[in-house]
């Protein structure tokens, strides 16, 4: 199971009508949410009127648009839980894409499917988080942080807090980096199961109990080598095998099953 090391949750807001936060000048009353319906059809509700929009099931507000010169920055994140591909409109998103891929407890999912709508000061804001997804029940409206934590983004964040009176949950993701997120992409090129034999992935998974190399465990259950890595990975992306991701994954990485996992 993943865990949320780059992740933090958003308590939601009393769910009240005009209820607010401590020290905001914005109210769900002054809040909008912006989002095309299952026809296409752009619409827009005060945000507590939109608690039943199945955000993560439709499409997003805008197809990111490359920026001019290059042939594209978009990058389409599959989720293979629920085989629903994601327009990503950058590669920090499409990380974070990867990381919810991850979590078994993550069901439809939808990347920038909703715009919030505000007014302060006599100035109009928005703000279009990464993601809405369903998790374990509950409706998630999911940010991706940025490089630089600006006002805005802490006064949009604030603003999200308010709408959370619309029933959601506020979850605020931080792509990982470095050696975790190399291991995280080569995990993500396994993530497919349609491409296993019956029977191999048990076949390998009880090599790894107690824990051992990759080579090791390819090795004593009799698989190819190649096939036996691929493998390998999809069962730590599944979650069915565990290795230390702060640590480049390779064939010599040390991989353990769950003590019960075979009881």
């Amino acid at each position: 199971m993943l865990e949320w090391h780059h992740a933090w949750l958003w308590p939601a807001a009393s769910r009240e009508q005009g209820a607010d936060v401590p020290g905001m000048l914005v109210s769900t009353d002054d809040i909008a949410v912006r989002f095309l319906d299952r026809f296409g059809r752009r619409r827009e509700l005060a945000v507590i009127e939109a608690a039943d929009v199945p955000f993560e099931e439709l499409a997003p507000l805008d197809r990111p648009i490359p920026y001019p010169g290059r042939k594209s920055f978009v990058s389409n994140a599959w989720a293979s839980a629920t085989d629903q591909s994601m327009a990503c409109g950058s590669l920090r998103q499409q990380h974070c894409a990867m990381l919810l891929d991850r979590d078994p407890a993550v069901g439809l999912r939808s990347a920038g499917p909703m715009e919030l709508r505000w007014s302060l000061q006599g100035r109009r804001h928005s703000l279009r988080p990464g993601f809405v997804v369903s998790r374990a029940g509950q409706r998630e409206v999911v940010c991706v942080q940025p490089e630089e934590l600006t006002d805005q983004w802490r006064h949009g964040q604030e603003v999200l807090s308010v709408a959370a009176a619309a029933d959601w949950q506020i979850r605020v993701l931080v792509p990982p980096g470095g050696v975790e997120l190399d291991n995280l992409k080569l995990l993500y090129a396994a993530r497919s199961p349609q491409w296993l034999t019956a029977g191999q992935d048990q076949v390998l998974a009880k090599q790894f109990h107690p824990p051992r190399t990759i080579r090791s465990g390819v090795r004593a259950a009799g698989l190819p080598s190649l096939l036996g890595l691929d493998l390998a990975y999809h069962l730590i992306w599944a979650g069915r095998l565990h290795t230390d991701m702060c640590i480049p994954l390779t064939p010599s990485s040390t991989t353990w099953a769950d003590a019960g996992a075979f009881a």
